[in-house]
């Protein structure tokens, strides 16, 4: 195997296309990240691109959403035949949507994975089918280099008589068979423990009966793990590398000031007695479009500061910088957003959010109290401080907090996403 070239691997995730911040389409900024991946993807020498879920915002997506992927992937095709390509589906995502195109497509480099792959036949029962997930990935020179197992977001159904742990154990020992020498990558769209969340724009997810799941999910064999769901771009200690990729851009005015990045992974094959390979490189993302954040300020105050912002008059309105004004008040302000709206009506701006913060009058304004809005409030820190008030000083209880837990996520995961 000494004597085989590595492989190339690109992995980026939730892309959300079709996503609107506050009403502003991102359209503009999907073309601007798509044309540089495109770019990436041939000075890099990439052998193959791993795309691990939230393809889309929404399950049912604008015309123009599913228009850009398929016409991403068909220019991709053109330029670089034989990369791979690997689509996973992610909670945001219809499985059957996503797996749709591979029905259409029939075997090629192009692999797409909506629902956990199952058993057929008479004598099966439906369950998950560890070797449907195995994809072979293909170096410079034609041959071989890597496996990966796709594993997309998994629902109760792509469960079946499966937990988590048994299904990601099942398909890990298929594809480190199938591997031998030969290095495993493994992705997943889930919460691992450990990960940084933006409460702001990704949804509550259960899988397999729990919010976050342990990194020894992951087998230490494993050179590689793809996830997505996670929009900060990070790793998470565990046996083996494991990378959130992240998003290609801020989905909420909580993200602006993430570092957001493509991986560059470099696998090679081991040796009998070494194990394969893995290094890792981040791409940092361009920025088409800017944030500003301002405040909290008294009303006049961030009327001035609005007009003092420093604007290119001259850029077309899909990429005027984006914005969110925090007014601090300490009473009713009836003229608050006639104020706020007419400082920012001749600006090249888009208002995303308009927040009040509350700020205590007298002796505790003085005292320097920081300004309390209800939107930056924790519902589980919330429910603790209550809890603790009525009991003593007491924090609530293992399975009194899990059940408070589990009711949040059971109540934003049937909201209308954003």
């Amino acid at each position: 195997m000494s004597g085989m070239s590595p492989l190339t691997l690109l992995h980026t995730s939730d892309w959300h296309l079709g996503h609107e911040l506050n009403g502003h389409p991102r359209e503009e900024e999907h073309r601007h990240f798509l044309d540089w991946l495109h770019a990436v993807i041939g000075e890099h020498g990439v052998d193959a691109l791993v795309v691990t879920g939230d393809i889309y915002d929404v399950a049912n997506p604008p015309v123009s959403a599913m228009a850009r992927l398929y016409g991403f992937l068909h220019r991709l095709c053109a330029a670089y035949p034989a990369l791979d390509i690997v689509i996973l589906g992610g909670n945001h995502d219809s499985a059957m949507r996503i797996d749709l195109p591979g029905a259409l497509l029939g075997t090629g480099r192009v692999h797409f994975a909506g629902a956990m792959p199952r058993t057929n036949g008479p004598r099966t029962d439906g369950a998950p089918d560890p070797e449907k997930t195995l994809i072979p990935l293909t170096n410079s020179d034609g041959a071989i280099a890597a496996w990966l197992a796709a594993v997309p977001f998994c629902r109760p159904v792509d469960l079946g008589r499966e937990s988590l742990e048994t299904l990601y154990a099942a398909v890990q020992d298929a594809g480190l068979a199938r591997a031998g020498d030969l290095p495993l990558v493994v992705t997943g769209h889930l919460h691992v423990a450990g990960g940084a969340v933006s409460e702001m724009s990704e949804r509550r997810i259960v899988v397999g009966g729990e919010e976050a799941q342990a990194p020894t999910l992951f087998d230490a064999r494993a050179a590689y793990v793809a996830l997505g769901h996670l929009h900060r771009a990070q790793a998470i200690t565990g046996p083996t590398t494991i990378r959130y990729a992240g998003s290609p851009f801020p989905l909420s005015m909580a993200e602006r000031d993430y570092r957001h990045s493509v991986a560059l992974v470099r696998l090679a094959a081991g040796e009998p007695e070494t194990p394969p390979s893995c290094t890792v490189e981040l791409l940092p993302i361009p920025r088409p479009v800017v944030f500003h954040s301002l405040g909290p300020l008294p009303l006049d105050a961030a009327v001035a500061a609005i007009g003092a912002l420093d604007l290119d008059a001259d850029l077309p309105p899909a990429q005027w910088p984006f914005i969110e004004v925090s007014v601090a008040v300490t009473g009713p302000e009836p003229l608050l957003h006639q104020k706020v709206l007419a400082a920012l009506a001749d600006r090249p701006l888009r208002l995303v959010r308009l927040r009040r913060h509350f700020v205590a009058q007298g002796d505790q304004l003085e005292t320097g109290a920081e300004p309390v809005d209800l939107d930056d409030l924790d519902p589980a820190a919330v429910f603790a401080r209550l809890y603790a008030d009525q009991h003593e000083g007491e924090a609530p209880p293992e399975d009194l907090a899990q059940a408070f837990a589990r009711l949040m996520i059971d109540t934003q995961t049937t909201q209308k996403p954003r």
